[in-house]
Order: structure tokens, then C-alpha cells, then sequence
């Protein structure tokens, strides 16, 4: 598991500076496109609340395993719904305190220095599905994220969807930890149906199709347990503006 630990400082000025450590803790689980935002939103709820807060990067379906072998949580941040449903009705979330905090949407991504894109690709003024249907013609590479994942969910759940026989879909195995993202930067002759927020920064990827629904949700579930006070908090502070413009520069859509 990739783990970020970020620990607030505090100093206070009396006589000369001291240092006080921060006296709460709060451990959030989440998928790893939420890296950079929520790196960034931690670093500055721990600051503000003397918090310690640990978050905790996976797939849904590998943080699903944690939480159930028993290990701490205190939010858990996903848009993969079988998985927020199975947490749910395990009866393990604080159903009160559930909050859509952001969404996304599916891109078709190539390497930027592909050469060998189809002339109406380049043009970009196709539809997620309809460029589909073009690389379905032309039996391209297409990769997915593991289906445990919010971006493996989605992409191939369209792809299902429209049936195409002669595309040649590799969906990436859990177990296996290089990313479709990451082997799409370095593969010419591949494509990719990611998350939008996926590919924001990344120099070496272009965007060929955006899909126009925007029906993938993030939700931020209290876990139930001793910590939920602290977690609601949390909740809340991912509900403010300064949460919201943080989700924003790093691709996802907040309301």
C-alpha cells in the first residue's frame, strides 16, 4: 500500500518558540488519482486543526480488504459504488455523515508522441464513444485500470457497453501494479480509457475524447468507530471552498 503521512507542526510564541504536538489523529483511505489533491487538502486541515492525518492510497477493492482485516480508518473517499455500497450495508459507515464531495469523467488518452493516431482522433471532435468505435475498426490496444479500481469500474463497465469485438482491451490485473496510465506514457501503439483526473499534469499524455456525462461521484464515508467526531470534521473541511479549488486544479468537477 502507498502510504502518505502528513504530521502538522505548530509553533507558539510566548517566551521563545516551543513546540506542541498535535493532540487528534484521522486516517483517511483513498484511491490513488486523489493523490495531489488530497496530499495538499491533509497538509492544510492538519495545520489549521492540530491533526495529525495519515492517508492511506489504494484501489477501492484493496482498501475494502483493509478495512475489513481490521485496519484503522476513519474516512473512506472512493467513486467505486459496488464498494461505498458494500461498506454501507456492512453496516461500517456513520450513515449520516456521507458527503459527494467531487466528480469525474472518463478520457480515451494516447502517448503525445504518437504518431500512428487515426485522422479523426486528432481532430477531437468526437464523442468518448464514437472514438471508441474508430479504434474498434482499426483493432487498437486499448487498456483499463483493474476493475477493484474507480477507473477500471467505469471505463470498462463502457466498454462493455458498446460491444466492440474487434478492439483489443487489456484490462490491467489487480495484482499487477504497473498502471495503464503509466504504460500508456511509454507504449506508442497503445490507448487508454482513464479518469480525467488521472491524466491532469501528466506532460506526457494527450487527451483524445472527454466523455460528456459526468456520472462518476466521489463520496466521503465517516467509518464507523471512537474517531467519527474528528472524521466529521474532516468532512466538513472537504466540503469548503479551499477543498473545492484544490479538487479543481487537479481535474476533478466540484459544484
Amino acid at each position: 500500500m502507498l502510504r502518505v503521512i502528513l504530521i502538522a507542526v505548530f509553533f507558539f510564541s510566548s517566551i521563545g518558540n516551543c513546540f506542541a504536538s498535535p493532540n487528534r489523529s484521522l486516517t483517511v483511505f483513498a484511491e490513488q488519482n486523489m493523490v495531489p489533491a488530497l496530499v495538499k487538502i491533509s497538509r492544510l486541515y492538519s495545520q489549521k486543526n492540530r491533526v495529525i492525518v495519515s492517508v492511506n492510497f489504494n484501489s477501492s477493492a484493496e482498501l475494502i480488504n483493509d478495512v475489513d482485516s481490521g485496519e484503522p480508518a476513519d474516512i473512506f473517499i472512493s467513486a467505486h459504488t459496488g464498494w461505498i455500497e458494500s461498506l454501507k450495508q456492512k453496516g461500517l459507515t456513520d450513515v449520516y455523515n456521507t458527503g459527494h464531495i467531487a466528480k469525474d469523467r472518463l478520457v480515451l488518452v494516447a502517448a503525445k508522441n504518437n504518431l500512428n493516431i487515426p485522422a479523426q482522433l486528432l481532430e477531437k471532435k468526437l464523442s468518448l464513444e464514437a472514438s471508441l468505435q474508430v479504434l474498434n475498426q482499426e483493432k487498437m490496444i486499448v487498456l483499463t485500470d483493474p476493475e477493484g479500481s474507480s477507473s477500471g469500474k467505469f471505463s470498462n463497465d463502457l466498454i462493455r457497453s458498446l460491444n466492440l469485438s474487434d478492439l483489443q482491451l487489456f484490462p490491467k490485473l489487480g495484482e499487477d501494479r504497473s498502471t495503464a496510465l503509466n504504460l500508456t506514457g511509454e507504449n506508442l501503439e497503445s490507448y487508454a480509457v482513464l479518469l480525467a483526473s488521472q491524466v491532469k499534469n501528466k506532460p506526457t499524455l494527450q487527451i483524445l475524447a472527454t466523455q460528456k456525462e459526468i456520472n462518476i461521484m466521489y463520496q466521503a464515508l465517516v467509518i464507523a468507530g471512537d474517531n467519527m467526531d474528528t472524521a466529521r470534521e474532516f468532512l466538513k473541511f472537504l466540503k469548503s471552498e479551499t477543498a473545492k479549488n484544490i479538487l479543481r486544479e487537479n481535474g476533478f468537477i466540484v459544484e
